[in-house]
């Protein structure tokens, strides 16, 4: 904005990483704005913090490669992914109304929300985090999903009662940011079911929700 920059994401660490995370943000004067898990009974335990930051932009890179360099994650691009056999996510895509993008062993999808989403005077795009994101991975003839629903305050309810009426735990309700407009908040979910099942039941959901699907 300008010729300022907003970074913010979340970084995926261990346990015990998380402390000196807190320790090096806080030196290098970025902002936490959430603390919390994903999923339940993962192992190893996994936490999540998001961070924020405004200025230039690779002062910003700089300062978020520090706080990087104190957890195991590599700074290495990933590695080419072994190829699979191929996936018939026909029925999956139908019910969702939309092909998603297959990666691999993955059929992933993004939902923009229909409203202008807008942090600290800035308005963020979808890519930013500002979309519901779902994720069905194969194992066999069943599905595993996990994602996170953007919601505004009066859908979070509806969407609760239409996960868990179709067999999907949410696994956390939570916000990512501390000055958004209008106010959302984060619910990430898991199962592991019929991909069909649970497309389905993923569809009822956002039919509670203000997003393009």
């Amino acid at each position: 904005m300008g010729d300022q920059a907003m970074m913010m994401g979340d970084l995926v660490l261990l346990d015990s990483e998380v402390p000196k995370v807190i320790n090096k943000l806080m030196e290098e004067n970025l902002q936490i704005t959430a603390i919390h898990n994903h999923l339940i009974n993962e192992t190893p335990a996994v936490k999540y913090i998001h961070y924020h930051g405004e200025g230039n932009a690779v002062k910003l890179a700089q300062e978020i490669k520090v706080v990087l360099q104190v957890t195991a994650t590599p700074l290495t691009p990933p590695a080419t992914p072994t190829p699979t056999q191929a996936i018939d996510w026909s029925k999956v895509t139908a019910i969702l109304g939309t092909s998603g993008k297959q990666n691999g062993m993955l059929l992933q999808y993004s939902f923009p929300r229909n409203e202008k989403t807008m942090e600290s005077g800035m308005e963020m795009p979808p890519s930013m985090g500002m979309a519901t994101a779902i994720n069905f991975q194969m194992d066999g003839n069943r599905a595993a999903i996990t994602g996170d629903f953007v919601m505004l305050a009066d859908e979070v309810s509806n969407v609760v009662k239409a996960l868990t009426e179709n067999g999907i735990m949410p696994t956390a309700i939570h916000s990512h940011m501390l000055h958004d407009e209008p106010r959302l908040f984060m619910m990430h979910f898991w199962a592991v079911d019929d991909a069909e099942k649970l497309a389905r039941g993923l569809k009822a959901a956002l039919d509670k929700t203000n997003s393009k699907h």
